[in-house]
């Protein structure tokens, strides 16, 4: 029984965000404080243990699903708690000013860390189910982060084209997160906005200028977004708009770079037939529910994060996913070593 916590390391930054955010405005040394929990997450992914598939016992369909009922209620309370909490800040005197600004790092840092490795894994989870109703959940998810276009340019383009030039989403060997980044935040909206277009014109035997516009899913998700940024600065605040873009845009960073060691190397098979790179990380397996048994997810998208088959059959990550999230953004060229060391590794085990 006491095996059903792992699955409880899920809540632990969402949660400290959550406590962050209600227990009212932080002294400096307070804000500082709160973000100790983050650190022990990744000094943790660092030094975790293996992942043993056979350690997992089962658990009632009930017990998952509340599991993602309750992380989507987080990253929406979190949202809502961090507009309010931004608005009530102090800008009076001179300390208001230097408790405000700490504040508005911890904020940042917290939120924005909470939406990328909580509110889009379970936004990434919820767009995969067959359900109607739980990909629209999954997508209001995306909402919170401005990137509801994803749902397109994941299941349409790097599902469907993965490895191949058409999968903007591979990055290329030799290409840095920097570079990676520039050309997939803004190629992720094109590609899903001619992915749509696309579809239309082949559902709607003569489809007119006004019609097309009006039934693509990313005008929608678009407006959508702009309706919540408009809301937010009509009642919180331009300094609460700004922050809840700026969360936003470090929770994609998150995602991305995600996106980018995940794959890193892996365009045309020329170093094996692999879905992507492998981490044993038993911390990232639990508290990222399941994203880092990432090959059994290509080799099954359908199947639910319990349900996902831990594979071997790629690359080594030397560490977990909050740890390679950092080394790629923070040391971009002793990571590219690595990687390039362990793809050819891996070159030499598959001859």
């Amino acid at each position: 029984m006491l095996k059903a916590f792992n699955h409880l390391l899920c809540f632990i930054l969402p949660v400290c965000t959550c406590l962050f955010l209600v227990t009212g405005l932080h002294g400096i040394v307070g804000a500082i404080a709160w973000t100790i929990p983050f650190w022990l997450v990744l000094l943790a992914d660092w030094r975790s243990p293996a992942f043993k598939p056979e350690g997992m016992p089962k658990y009632p369909q009930k017990f998952y699903d509340s599991i993602l009922y309750t992380l989507t209620l987080l990253q929406l309370a979190n949202i809502l708690f961090m507009l309010t909490y931004v608005s009530q800040l102090r800008w009076e005197s001179t300390d208001d000013i230097a408790v405000s600004l700490v504040n508005l790092v911890a904020v940042r840092f917290l939120v924005g860390t909470s939406s990328g490795t909580s509110g889009i894994v379970v936004a990434h989870e919820l767009i995969h189910r067959p359900q109607i109703a739980l990909q629209l959940l999954g997508r209001l998810l995306l909402c919170t982060v401005c990137y509801e276009h994803f749902v397109i340019a994941h299941k349409r383009g790097h599902h469907l084209n993965l490895g191949l030039p058409e999968d903007i989403a591979t990055a290329k060997l030799s290409e840095n997160f920097k570079a990676y980044w520039r050309r997939v935040y803004v190629g992720y909206l094109r590609y899903a906005w001619r992915s749509e277009q696309e579809r239309l014109a082949l559902e709607t035997k003569r489809p007119g200028f006004i019609q097309t516009i009006l039934q693509n899913q990313v005008l929608h998700g678009l407006l959508i977004e702009f309706a919540l940024l408009m809301f937010v600065v009509m009642y919180f605040g331009w300094l609460a708009a700004f922050m809840f873009l700026y969360q936003a845009i470090a929770a994609v960073r998150i995602l991305e770079a995600v996106n980018y060691f995940q794959h890193w190397g892996l365009e045309d098979g020329q170093f094996g037939l692999t879905y992507g790179w492998v981490t044993p990380s038993w911390v990232s397996r639990c508290a990222l529910i399941g994203l880092s048994n990432h090959i059994g997810h290509h080799e099954d998208e359908s199947k639910q994060f319990h349900e996902i088959a831990y594979s071997e059959q790629g690359p080594k990550l030397p560490c977990g996913y909050f740890v390679m999230n950092l080394w790629v953004k923070l040391n971009n060229a002793s990571y590219q070593k690595m990687a390039i060391l362990e793809l050819e590794k891996f070159h030499r085990s598959q001859l």
